[in-house]
């Protein structure tokens, strides 16, 4: 069972690990841009002046508290090398349920979305 989901609506969702029924094989990728980076590439938010201030929701905290206090294991990747270092841990196999949190720069995200759902629309 896999969830990848941002780093706001995990923090904001999170107390939905607060029970005893997760079962072994849930894997949770947490995307961490320091909060709000869709805006960054949707129509009309991305194009004020005023993104930061009223848009986007910035932070600067890591999901590994978290996982420790839910019982989760925790991995963390902030480049490709420590991503692939971790993949097949995160895919093998647990007593527990994992949560890997993939931190990447709030700035150079929406570039990022941007090019690969463009990539997608030209290969459908």
């Amino acid at each position: 069972m896999l969830l990848t989901i941002g780093d706001l609506s995990f923090l904001y969702d999170s107390n939905g690990l607060w029970n005893n029924y997760l079962k072994a094989n849930l894997r949770i990728i947490v995307i961490n841009n320091g909060g709000g980076g869709i805006f960054r590439f949707i129509p009309g938010p991305s194009d004020t002046d005023e993104l930061e201030e009223y848009f986007e929701a910035s932070h600067n905290h890591n999901i590994q508290s978290l996982a420790e206090m839910y019982g989760l294991k925790y991995l963390m990747a902030n480049n490709e090398e420590s991503l692939n270092e971790h993949l097949p841990e995160l895919f093998g196999e647990s007593d527990r349920s994992i949560i890997l949190e993939v931190q990447t720069p709030a700035k150079e995200n929406a570039g990022v979305l941007k090019s690969y759902f463009k990539r997608l629309k030209e290969e459908l």
